[in-house]
């Protein structure tokens, strides 16, 4: 404890004495270097020990009494029984330490030796300097780099040069597949504008839609040779075109109903196009006075050749028309989802815009899923794709995984 205390009071005094011992004396030592390690010291305090300096000063006393809380005597009392065992310790062992100060070793007919052990560098104006260690410089390392001849420039020879340009290729290449790849990503996603977006091609469904027929001149007023006939219009196409808009027929300036040729009534595949022979008027022929003309040809045609066309259909009740209406507005809510179901849903992809997610459930249509579209939940900006929907999610578990062979990254979502 008493060396703790000699210690401190040697950072801010240059002596310290030590009643019926000897005084310690704390003397400027220079920064200095060192020959064989090359190091360079800071300025520090070197300490060194004076056994003539026995008189109380106070100084220590003082201290003592003040660091802790004691009275005077106390304190005098204190450093006289550390004097006392530090005695003991020199006639026992003729060595007695203090701790972080210095070692006294009793030396016969020569007193007290004091030996400096601290490592703490107890000068304040060097306090965090550390010890730095410098190489010496060698003169022969001047003389070598004078005489050594300045390097001349080196010519790039062909092998790197091409090997520049092949490093410069292949960071071209890669940067273009990257910026390609991110493209598709962001095409595919839907998070690019529309006027940045690859052309989609339509593809065609497998079965052509009907067409209608417009009734040409032949079967109302002048005759024609099989051979002119390229297709034949059946009675259940023109049912059909009858509630629709008023069809137009090209009639002729002449009419002759009764040399009409027959007709041959078969399922259109493609749009009838009879050739004009004449220059025509259009004339706009209720849709009602077609179908008598139609069965008037064939009529007439029984007679000769044997007929070719398939029972007439049913006539279709009337109000047809608004239920046909009814059934493609259903069919169009039934595409998409507005609120909270319940089901589990196998989300296919997530949109920005509903004529993007229309899109995609157009592609999952034609694949055969029953896709939909889940609309925005309020706060959020997402159309979702549903490519299936079921009521439990072990089922929606089940067909996710069938379908990630063909489809890729799929999610289940319960909406």
């Amino acid at each position: 404890m008493l060396a703790d205390h000699i210690r401190t009071l040697l950072q801010d005094h240059d002596c310290v004495i030590i009643p019926d011992f000897g005084g310690l004396i704390a003397d400027y030592a220079p920064a200095r270097i060192h020959p064989v390690r090359h190091t360079l010291a800071p300025p520090a305090k070197r300490v060194a020990f004076n056994q003539s300096l026995t008189r109380n000063d106070g100084l220590l006393v003082d201290a003592l009494s003040a660091k802790l809380n004691l009275s005077t005597s106390q304190a005098r009392q204190m450093v006289l029984e550390a004097v006392q065992r530090m005695n003991q310790e020199l006639e026992a062992g003729r060595r007695t330490d203090l701790n972080g100060v210095g070692t006294f070793r009793q030396a016969p007919g020569r007193g007290l030796e004091f030996e400096y052990t601290g490592s703490e560098n107890l000068l304040g104006a060097s306090f965090g300097l550390p010890e730095l260690v410098s190489r010496p410089v060698r003169a022969t390392d001047a003389m070598l780099a004078r005489e050594r001849p300045a390097p001349g420039p080196q010519l790039r020879g062909r092998t790197s040069r091409a090997a520049w340009t092949w490093r410069t290729l292949g960071i071209a290449t890669i940067v273009g597949l990257v910026l390609s790849a991110d493209y598709m990503f962001a095409d595919m996603q839907g998070y690019l504008p529309n006027a940045l977006r690859l052309p989609q091609l339509n593809v065609a469904s497998a079965s052509a839609p009907r067409q209608q027929a417009s009734l040409s001149s032949a079967a109302t007023t002048r005759t024609q040779s099989p051979a002119e006939v390229p297709a034949a219009v059946t009675e259940t196409d023109w049912d059909t075109a009858a509630p629709a808009a008023a069809p137009t027929a090209a009639l002729p300036e002449t009419t002759t109903p009764a040399a009409a040729a027959p007709v041959a009534l078969q399922p259109a595949a493609k749009t009838v196009v009879v050739p004009a022979l004449k220059p025509v008027v259009a004339t706009v022929v209720p849709a009602a006075a077609i179908k008598p003309a139609i069965k008037a040809v064939a009529t007439a045609d029984q007679g000769t050749r044997k007929p070719a066309a398939k029972p007439a259909a049913k006539p279709k009740p009337p109000g047809w028309e608004k239920a046909a209406a009814t059934n493609a507005t259903s069919v169009a809510s039934a595409a998409t989802i507005n609120s909270r179901t319940g089901r589990y849903y196998v989300i296919a992809g997530s949109y920005t815009s509903l004529v993007n997610a229309e899109k995609g459930r157009q592609a999952l249509l034609r694949l055969g899923h029953p896709a939909r579209v889940i609309l925005p939940a309020p706060g959020s900006r997402q159309f979702m794709l549903s490519a299936a929907d079921f009521p439990d999610r072990t089922s929606a578990d089940r067909q996710a995984n069938i379908l990630r062979k063909r489809m890729g990254d799929l999610w289940i979502k319960q909406y």
